[in-house]
């Protein structure tokens, strides 16, 4: 197999050095940061950027895709556990915390996942299928709201990532309340 070019070693540290950079942003600025401030800091020309990423959600897709490949993950194999009560809570948690990594990230996703054709939207319906068993589940337990949707329960934990964003409250415990509230009476 031939060795890589010097300008594909180049456009590898382009790109590493955007998704670091871009990071580092989002989480001071949220994912509406500068993308011009972005590729400067870099030391690049925004065509570079828009080359290794040609939408603002591409580069959020690249920065979180591995987060919402756990989430997925963590949610099948939280499936099979004997307190799906907990295991959902856990798994919001979980979610919650990849949510508010960046402000506005959140209002992101659940964009994204509304929009059939976006560079996010197959990562995330997985992700949301994923979770939805552990709705399901808990629901079949008895231990949350039979007439709840997952859609519904997804967008309350976005908000409690997005609250604790705004208060200086712990997104975990707001989660714990979301769920705690959800339980059927």
């Amino acid at each position: 197999m031939p060795r890589p070019g010097p300008r594909r070693a180049d456009a590898r540290h382009n790109r590493e050095q955007l998704l670091a950079v871009a990071d580092t942003a989002f989480r001071r600025d949220g994912v509406h940061a500068s993308l011009a401030e972005i590729a400067r800091t870099c030391g690049i020309a925004i065509g570079t950027l828009y080359k290794h990423f040609p939408t603002r959600e591409a580069l959020v897709q690249a920065l979180i895709h591995d987060q919402v490949t756990s989430l997925q993950e963590n949610a099948e194999r939280l499936a099979d556990s004997d307190k799906p009560c907990e295991a959902l809570i856990e798994w919001l948690q979980e979610f919650g915390r990849c949510a508010s990594a960046y402000r506005g990230l959140a209002e992101s996703i659940l964009a994204a996942a509304a929009v059939q054709n976006s560079d996010l939207n197959a990562s995330v319906e997985s992700m949301r299928a994923a979770g939805g068993i552990l709705v399901s589940k808990a629901q079949k337990a008895g231990a949350i709201r039979p007439d709840v949707t997952p859609t519904e329960v997804f967008a309350l934990a976005c908000g409690a990532g997005t609250a604790s964003e705004y208060a200086a409250a712990d997104p975990d415990r707001l989660l714990r309340f979301v769920v705690e509230g959800l339980s059927a009476r």
